[in-house]
């Protein structure tokens, strides 16, 4: 009796030729592949197919159902294996700690990458108000920095 291995491990029992030169028994030649009969979590597209890039499309969808579609215009996002990467520009922080939570909530994620984000908070600052504030606080009082006196203005 001849003993051969297949790939996953079982050995496979067949006997030896006959006097014809003629296999008494066939092998076993049934698949004995247990690892692909599931598609990884990270690879289960939208509707339950094998996708190379599901778990990206899954977390894309559900970020259009949870924001604004102003406030994810200029946001990519794909997938390494599991890890859901986050690439472009983003309105404020609360938004990239709220991504992430849901990121890592979607099936098949094991972690968040957000080096490629870039916060732009839409900043307009007031100068007039701020120039004029500054300069009614001063109005009264100067001080000599390099004396450390001061002495009043008119």
């Amino acid at each position: 009796m001849d003993v051969l291995r297949n790939f996953s491990g079982v050995e496979q029992h067949h006997e030896s030729q006959g006097s014809c030169g003629v296999e008494n028994s066939q092998p076993n030649l049934a698949p004995r592949f247990t690892t692909f009969r599931n598609i990884p979590p990270e690879r289960v597209g939208l509707n339950g197919e094998y996708d190379h890039g599901g778990l990206a499309k899954r977390v894309s969808l559900r970020f259009s159902q949870s924001f604004e579609a102003t406030e994810i215009e200029n946001l990519r996002i794909i997938q390494r294996g599991a890890v859901v990467v986050l690439l472009g520009k983003i309105p404020n922080r609360r938004l990239l700690t709220q991504m992430i939570a849901i990121a890592l909530g979607t099936s098949g994620a094991v972690d968040v990458e957000i080096n490629g984000i870039s916060v732009v908070q839409s900043y307009k600052p007031n100068f007039r108000a701020n120039l004029g504030d500054s300069m009614e606080s001063s109005a009264g009082s100067r001080r000599d920095r390099h004396s450390n006196k001061s002495f009043q203005t008119c």
